[in-house]
């Protein structure tokens, strides 16, 4: 038992100075785990940040003049009254994403109780930011409104609905995005730096070392899911303490110490995974060919971009079969925005854990096969 101890340590030490080796591999880490999370994060938001809007004001009323006022920052940016076909031609070139259109006699058609309507011409090229924009600028005018119709209506109600929103109160995209390309990142890199290192002693010949050298198929395998999980473990909780945290601003609820173990079960799960692709091809252009349709389907169906729910009851049963990313994705929501401990988490560390060994076993016996070829 500790010679086989000692064996893995030496050649997870021997794996581990590979990668060192390999400078593209390390400027690809240090690139995925701080340039990448950062922007992916910050440009990838959909939030409503300083929406260009224009008005087209025919009524020229104490209310149409409430109303234009009323559109103010950080929503919105101050908005330009222009005519009709200035507005048009100006959101046709892109200039303006809101185009507000008060008609004539809008607010003496609302005294008189006639039905006035007012018209927002909505750029749908920018889908979130339209949508999203278009929303709050109909409750904002809606409010505004009802302000000026009835400024001492207490507006009392028989139920008052009052929403909060938990562990993100201000509903900010980063929050929820940085940690999701996070756990991007490690899924890829992990399949990408654990399969490679079995290809690149192939191709490099020093398989044959390998073969002659006095150690078991099990130690080889468990080196080389020691050295990249290391590697990606150790870069990932830095990405997340100095990036997401630190630089990004984003608050983690939970216990750190409880997510570094989930990971590095998830880690090893995924690295066996990694090395059993990488056992049925010859070279990385193969194993670049078989790993992207998986990278791909472990991210569109693990939950962090499409929600679980969303999904057929039996997609769902099948991801969270034969995938550990759905696992991983619940576990850190659970532990990085909710606070939650192990009571709660268990069941996915278990489960991620369970698949690991699977792979793991199923690696082992095809790896003495693989040293045969």
């Amino acid at each position: 038992m500790m010679q086989s101890l000692f064996n893995t340590l030496r050649l997870t030490v021997k794996e581990l100075r590979a990668i060192r080796g390999d400078k593209v591999m390390l400027v690809l880490i240090l690139y995925v785990f701080t340039v990448a999370t950062w922007m992916v994060s910050d440009a990838g938001s959909t939030e409503i940040r300083g929406l260009s809007v224009a008005v087209v004001d025919e009524d020229h009323s104490l209310l149409s003049f409430r109303l234009t006022e009323a559109i103010r920052g950080p929503l919105f940016s101050d908005p330009h009254v222009l005519s009709p076909k200035a507005a048009a031609e100006a959101q046709t070139n892109g200039e303006y994403v809101l185009v507000v259109s008060i008609p004539p006699k809008f607010e003496q058609d609302l005294r008189s109780g006639k039905d006035a309507s007012l018209m927002v011409l909505i750029d749908a090229t920018a889908v979130a930011q339209a949508g999203n924009g278009a929303a709050y600028m109909q409750q904002l005018l809606g409010d505004e409104v009802t302000k000026y119709f009835q400024p001492n209506d207490s507006g009392a109600a028989l139920v008052d609905v009052v929403m909060r929103n938990r562990f993100n109160p201000n509903l900010t995209s980063k929050w929820f995005t940085s940690v999701m390309q996070l756990m991007n990142s490690v899924t890829i890199l992990t399949l990408i730096l654990a399969g490679s290192s079995l290809i690149r002693e192939r191709e490099h010949g020093t398989i044959e070392h390998v073969l002659v050298m006095p150690v078991r198929p099990h130690e080889i395998v468990f080196s080389k899911i020691l050295a990249s999980g290391i590697v990606i473990l150790a870069s990932s909780v830095a990405s997340l303490l100095l990036v997401v945290q630190w630089a990004m601003g984003v608050p983690v609820a939970g216990s750190l110490l409880l997510y570094v173990c989930g990971a590095a079960i998830y880690v090893i799960s995924v690295g066996s995974l990694g090395l059993l692709l990488a056992s049925f091809t010859q070279n990385m252009g193969q194993f670049g060919l078989l790993v992207i349709p998986v990278i791909i389907v472990m991210f569109l169906l693990s939950g962090g971009i499409t929600p679980m729910e969303s999904m057929p009851a039996w997609l769902r049963l099948v991801m969270k079969v034969v995938s550990p990313s759905p696992h991983y994705v619940e576990f850190a929501q659970s532990v990085l925005y909710r606070g939650s401990g192990l009571s709660l988490v268990a069941g996915n560390m278990g489960a991620m854990a369970a698949m690991g060994a699977v792979f793991l076993a199923v690696v082992i016996a095809r790896f003495r096969k693989v040293l045969a070829n």
